[in-house]
């Protein structure tokens, strides 16, 4: 068989169940069944780049995704202007590599991974976009892709996101939903074969066999991802994004999560960007991690590295939460956020003294004042003490 090109750069030409697999040259035609039976994975054939490469030549694997000086943005509904929610990050992620993005909410971090992602149907209103700078993965340029680089987004990159699960088709079964990224390309692929992998899949995420012939609408949100998640495979994609891989998801089956993750990336060379808020969760599945606060890129590397001395103030609480999980101790917690948990604590509907909430939110500003401005100290009440 001579090389072929991307399957989703050069369509097939069809013609009574025929197609035809084109190289640089002339390619055979021959029936979709037989094409198929060519390879080991079927669904290979959707996606071989690496079958024109030439034996016995090494070649030297670049970053899959390169990220210069990135720059991300949305339309903000009520207002009709662009925000940035990413400004001038730039980093790079090794040929299967595993990066964990790690942040609060409003970092950046989702906005970040739709954009990996390459998915934009959503519309510019909604769906954030490159404002600047560049970014390659998969050797696809997402700023500005082709014609071509959009039919191979969605074969090449695969996305889990937070609400995926809410996204499965209740009008076809789980397994159909699975089966669904190949069906959709190509309605003659072989049914038998199609389910057995659905069927290993949904076994890798810990569910039940029989979950295949089931509707969305009849499982939990929680097992809906693990399904998202299975889909999202596949097509055994070559770039990863997961956004909170254990959003949902039972404490129990989680580790059969993470296995799976490892295992793929492991087995596959599959490289992976795992975004969470949760330093545990993505400890899991990586040491390298890159930290975004408010829109920034505040430090990369290895976690111990990167929080043995913590410049900023979003480190310091990180090192602190991870210190505090590991030994279940009083830890170093704000006094606001301590005052915080007992309001709740002592109910949410109960009465409360307006008078004394006040004067706690003014003393609260006071010492955060002079925390950041010492100078200021001679004015307040301890100063005149």
């Amino acid at each position: 068989m001579p090389p072929c090109r991307h399957w989703a750069e050069v369509p097939p030409v069809r013609t009574s169940g025929t197609c035809l697999l084109r190289s640089r040259g002339e390619g055979p035609r021959q029936t979709v069944r037989e094409a198929f039976r060519l390879v080991r994975r079927p669904w290979r054939v959707l996606r071989a780049p690496e079958c024109g490469r030439r034996r016995g030549v090494d070649t030297v694997e670049q970053p899959t995704i390169v990220a210069e000086d990135l720059s991300i943005a949305y339309i903000e509904r009520a207002a009709g202007r662009p925000h940035e929610a990413l400004s001038g990050a730039t980093f790079t992620v090794e040929h299967g590599g595993i990066l964990g993005v790690v942040g609060t909410a409003g970092s950046g971090k989702t906005a970040l991974g739709r954009v990996l992602s390459g998915r934009g149907d959503e519309g510019r209103d909604s769906w954030p976009f490159i404002s600047g700078g560049s970014l390659h993965a998969a050797g696809l340029d997402l700023r500005y892709p082709s014609r071509a680089d959009r039919r191979r987004l969605t074969l090449d990159i695969g996305y889990l996101a937070q609400e995926s699960g809410d996204g499965l088709r209740n009008d076809l079964t789980v397994g159909e939903n699975i089966a669904e990224p190949i069906l959709s390309r190509d309605r003659s692929f072989e049914r038998r074969r199609l389910g057995r992998a659905a069927a290993m899949l949904i076994d890798a995420v810990d569910l039940e066999l029989g979950m295949l012939n089931k509707f969305p609408f009849e499982l939990s949100r929680g097992q809906r991802q693990r399904v998202a998640l299975a889909q999202a495979l596949i097509v055994e994609p070559k770039v990863l994004i997961v956004d909170e891989p254990a959003q949902g998801v039972d404490i129990i089956a989680r580790p059969a999560l993470f296995t799976l993750l490892e295992r793929i990336n492991a087995a596959r060379q599959c490289t992976m960007v795992i975004l969470s808020h949760d330093l545990a969760t993505v400890q899991r599945l990586t040491e390298d991690i890159l930290v975004l606060d408010r829109g920034f890129v505040i430090a990369r590397g290895r976690i111990d590295d990167v929080l043995a001395k913590p410049d900023h103030p979003y480190l310091l609480r990180m090192r602190e939460a991870r210190d505090f999980a590991r030994a279940p101790l009083p830890g170093l917690v704000e006094r606001d956020a301590l005052l915080a948990v007992d309001r709740v604590a002592d109910g949410l509907f109960g009465d409360f003294d307006a008078a004394t909430v006040q004067a706690e939110a003014a003393e609260l500003a006071e010492e955060k004042l002079v925390e950041q401005r010492p100078e200021f100290a001679r004015f307040t009440k301890q100063g005149e003490d």
